[in-house]
């Protein structure tokens, strides 16, 4: 006859007297216990790349309106001087020099300062890093003129700096004169272009 076997006790002795496990307990680690200091790799692995890329889109939109702002205000200067429209121009600054041109320039000499003036004033941006050279193939109707401007670019922080630095906006717009002129042709110095 067979003796019946016993059922095993967890945690006890079997009839033989061997000890008897039970079943494993797995232990559940609580999440990011032992990851404590991978957020802080990371955030310092991605920080300088976000602050690039946020600083970056700053500072080239910056320099994309000033783009603009030189482009713009070239091509309603041009505009201005081949009309002869160089009334009631705003006093700037002229290599270096604050100039106010007369409310209707009778002479050469103020009609250059009047239409070097009203450029600046319709690009809009700083009047003293704002350079411009007007030239014209002669005094006649139907002769060229043209309008360049130049604009520094400059970043507003270190992230941007190598990228934009000793940069220069230029513009150009060549127009055909509607009206004899009263200016003459003029290179401001420094100008870029």
């Amino acid at each position: 006859m067979a003796v019946p076997s016993l059922p095993r006790r967890v945690g006890g002795a079997d009839p033989a007297g061997s000890p008897v496990r039970g079943p494993r307990r797995r232990r559940f680690r609580r999440p990011g216990r032992d990851q404590r200091g991978v957020a802080a790799v990371e955030l310092a692995l991605v920080l300088p790349i976000l602050l690039l890329v946020v600083f970056g889109i700053i500072d080239f939109g910056i320099s994309f309106g000033n783009y603009e702002s030189v482009r713009s205000g070239t091509r309603e200067a041009a505009r201005l001087g081949v009309v002869n429209d160089l009334t009631n121009a705003p006093a700037c600054s002229i290599n270096g020099t604050v100039i106010t041109p007369p409310s209707n320039p009778t002479t050469a000499s103020d009609a250059t300062n009047a239409l070097v003036c009203l450029a600046k004033d319709r690009i809009g941006l700083s009047g003293t890093e704002t350079k411009i050279r007007i030239s014209i193939t002669g005094q006649a109707v139907g002769d060229d003129l043209e309008v360049c401007a130049s604009f520094p670019v400059t970043a507003l922080n270190g992230f941007t700096a190598p990228f934009l630095s000793g940069r220069i906006l230029t513009s150009s717009v060549t127009m055909r004169l509607e009206q004899v002129p009263e200016f003459d042709s003029f290179s401001e110095t420094g100008v870029a272009c």
